[in-house]
């Protein structure tokens, strides 16, 4: 323009009016390329777990008998959402479609369905977008790990050598036969043995397993470590992989399993073994967080009231405070069985180490395992600690 005024050269002219036209046709063509065009996103499935896919597919469709080129098309929602573009030109009325694999990276509900097509013109001037959105929720369930060697004491899981419990009421598991004595009710006379043996004999009982397990997954926002340094590398995330990892082990055994949770919404399930528990509790640990503002112990004193001598509960916590430990000494006493799974903030670079809560815990006889940063949880899950190690003691405010 200034060359053209300035000097009022023919030429200067020409050229400017062949920039303005290729700048006018270049800005029309990328942006006819964006309309008379569908794009839908499908997805196989609506839930997926940490460390896997989630499959579906991307039509596109050109609408119009204008042919389509120099587009760029790439989903843009999701865990891990592959940003990359995808290269197309699309004759009239054509329909592309080609399959998309989602790595799940992170548990957690998102919005599948936001596609970002971007045209091009031909000279490269102009890049034009617009976002296509059908968004479709989908959940991403915890990583879980196969526990085939589970402890048979963490959470009541059945044994052949646990040991019974004597029940002073009838049940269906008759633990030892003795002599009668008087003021035995005649319910308990085990009337075949009295025929072999020609004397009354009764039938003593025991509680057989825990009716009922109950996991407890401390959220509290003080007792994790690394949330906000890492998103998917710190207790939070270890300690719901664990509780995800014995809840599906339990309900494979069919046991009837019950969630209570302190994170940032307070989360109580009563047991069940039905798949629309495993499912409702699944759903819960992809979406609890540790922003929970009620300490430990006295959430273990609200789910205590929901707790009788037929329950087993786990509790899976990081938190280094030893408060809580007296909370699960109140259940015992009232003849819960009770395990504890410490998740050591010291492996994620903690200052802090479990060296008191594991104290505290085994000064009750509270069976307690502990979990470190990349340990096999089938392995750690198998024995009880009874100590931390000097070598894997953390020194506490400078002092050893």
């Amino acid at each position: 323009t200034f060359y053209a005024f300035g000097t009022g050269f023919d030429f200067f002219f020409r050229f400017l009016y062949v920039l303005l036209m290729v700048t006018g046709i270049g800005f029309v063509w990328a942006w006819l390329n964006l309309h008379g065009i569908d794009v839908n996103v499908n997805r196989e499935a609506n839930r997926g777990q940490v460390g896997g896919y989630l499959v579906g597919q991307v039509s596109i469709v050109n609408r119009t008998r204008m042919p389509k080129s120099w587009l760029e098309v790439a989903e843009t929602t999701g865990p891990s959402a592959d940003t990359s573009s995808r290269g197309l030109a699309l004759t009239r009325e054509q329909v592309r479609t080609w399959r998309i694999q989602t790595y799940l990276t992170r548990r957690g509900v998102y919005k599948s369905g936001e596609v970002t097509l971007v045209s091009q013109d031909p000279f490269g001037l102009f890049r034009l977008r617009r976002n296509f959105l059908d968004p479709h929720p989908y959940i991403v369930f915890p990583a879980v790990e196969k526990l085939p060697n589970l402890d048979a004491r963490l959470a009541g899981l059945p044994n052949d050598s646990r040991p019974t419990r004597r029940w002073d009421q009838i049940t269906t598991d008759v633990a030892s036969i003795r002599s009668y004595v008087s003021g035995d009710s005649m319910r308990r006379i085990h009337w075949p043995y009295t025929a072999r043996v020609n004397e009354l004999m009764v039938k003593e009982f025991d509680m057989g397993l825990s009716a009922e397990a109950w996991m407890l997954l401390d959220m509290h926002q003080m007792s994790h470590y690394g949330v906000d340094l890492d998103e998917v590398n710190n207790t939070e995330e270890l300690s719901v992989t664990v509780a995800a990892s014995i809840i599906n082990r339990l309900m494979d055994q069919s046991i009837p399993v019950g969630l209570a949770s302190n994170g940032d919404q307070a989360h109580i399930y009563r047991p069940d073994s039905s798949e629309e528990q495993r499912g409702r509790l699944m759903e819960t640990l992809s979406e609890v967080r540790a922003y929970g503002q009620r300490p430990l112990a006295d959430f273990i004193y609200s789910v205590g009231e929901h707790l009788n001598q037929l329950n087993a509960l786990t509790v899976v916590t990081s938190s280094v405070d030893v408060q809580w430990a007296s909370s699960l000494n109140d259940l015992r006493r009232q003849g819960v069985e009770v395990a504890v799974v410490l998740v050591d903030r010291s492996s994620f670079g903690s200052p802090a180490d479990m060296r008191f809560p594991l104290e505290a815990l085994t000064a009750s006889f509270i069976p307690t395992y502990m979990v470190r940063k990349g340990d096999v949880l089938n392995d750690v899950l198998q024995t009880p600690v009874r100590g931390i190690p000097r070598s894997n003691v953390t020194s506490i405010g400078g002092c050893p």
